[in-house]
């Protein structure tokens, strides 16, 4: 089985000022976002460009593609040339963050460059490798889109990184050929059939990931209190455990019964069934629960939150705030500023 899922798609904007018409790509990109909007009203955006002081990028992704189109306009003036791994480091890092907080996602990172943009050095590129692997399984997808460029050797380093998210490089010499490439990206992706509603568990996970994965999970608090179970609904003071995120609780156990159909393709690492928030129990202790070795109940039924309304409580009536962040490559990105 495969599924297409809700997808959160960061647009990095590497094209440069007097060398690119900005007026086509925005024409381009509209059409594109309000064309997956169209699609699936639970897919979300974000955007991220450089300024002198480093990219900047929505604090939140955004149900709102007009968002997006708002602050691509308003820091157009302020624009720098784009470091392309600094961007891309940047890019993982966010939506690293986003994982631990939401389920059922596809993230996409799609790159817009051209001449202006500042090449990868050498020296970073396993460090973008080893990053990209372990999140590609989030699922995590890059595309990067170049305009108007022929450099055969920067493009088979990029296509090195784009094909370990089974990703694609697409070339074009005239930006008005931006939509047709775009209109294409827009189609949803596939994958394994795995949902935090459904029973069907295929998500692979590299084994050598593992470790990373845990150390975004958290722990579950433990309850010195009376409570309500909010999977069995039976009250106790032993056993209990809450999300450090929103506070629901639930029995140790209960959670170790759930975690059957909404681990992450980790078989201890879940989703919290009241705000998506990645947990992680013992390995020992859940597989303990699982086989009946410790007592458990018998039937899990829980009210997951949907989604979308998940999606629409987070969202502000002004919009996400644009934040600036520090350029995780500035040293490297002044030194080849100055012998470019």
């Amino acid at each position: 089985m495969s599924d297409t899922r809700s997808e959160d798609t960061l647009i990095f904007n590497g094209l440069t000022p007097g060398i690119t018409d900005f007026l086509i790509v925005y024409d381009a990109l509209k059409e594109f976002l309000e064309k997956k909007k169209e699609m699936d009203h639970s897919d979300r955006f974000n955007v991220i460009l450089f300024q002198e002081d480093g990219p900047n990028y929505l604090e939140e992704f955004t149900l709102n593609p007009e968002n997006v189109l708002i602050a691509l306009k308003s820091l157009e003036p302020m624009l720098s040339r784009a470091n392309i791994a600094g961007g891309i480091m940047v890019a993982i890092t966010f939506i690293i963050d986003v994982f631990k907080k939401i389920s059922d996602k596809c993230f996409r990172l799609i790159i817009l460059t051209d001449k202006g943009s500042y090449k990868i050095p050498d020296q970073y590129v396993p460090v973008l490798e080893n990053l990209i692997d372990q999140v590609k399984d989030m699922p995590f997808i890059i595309d990067i889109i170049r305009v108007n460029i022929n450099d055969p050797v920067e493009d088979l380093k990029l296509l090195d990184l784009v094909r370990r998210t089974s990703g694609n490089l697409h070339e074009i010499f005239d930006v008005r050929d931006l939509t047709s490439i775009l209109d294409k990206l827009a189609q949803k992706q596939s994958f394994s059939s795995f949902s935090l509603y459904g029973e069907d568990i295929n998500t692979e996970i590299q084994y050598e990931n593992y470790p990373f994965y845990e150390n975004l999970a958290a722990d579950p608090i433990l309850l010195h209190a009376i409570g309500t179970c909010s999977i069995c609904f039976k009250q106790s003071d032993k056993d209990l455990v809450q999300c450090p995120s929103c506070e629901t609780v639930a029995h140790k156990s209960c959670w170790a019964q759930w975690a059957k159909t909404s681990n992450i393709g980790i078989f201890n690492l879940f989703r919290c069934h009241n705000c998506f928030n990645l947990i992680k129990l013992d390995k020992e202790y859940v597989q303990m629960v699982q086989s009946g070795r410790v007592p458990s109940i018998e039937e899990i039924k829980v009210d997951v939150i949907d989604l979308q309304e998940f999606q629409e409580n987070l969202e502000t009536t002004e919009g996400p705030k644009i934040i600036s962040v520090e350029d995780p490559m500035a040293i490297f990105y002044r030194e080849y500023k100055d012998d470019d």
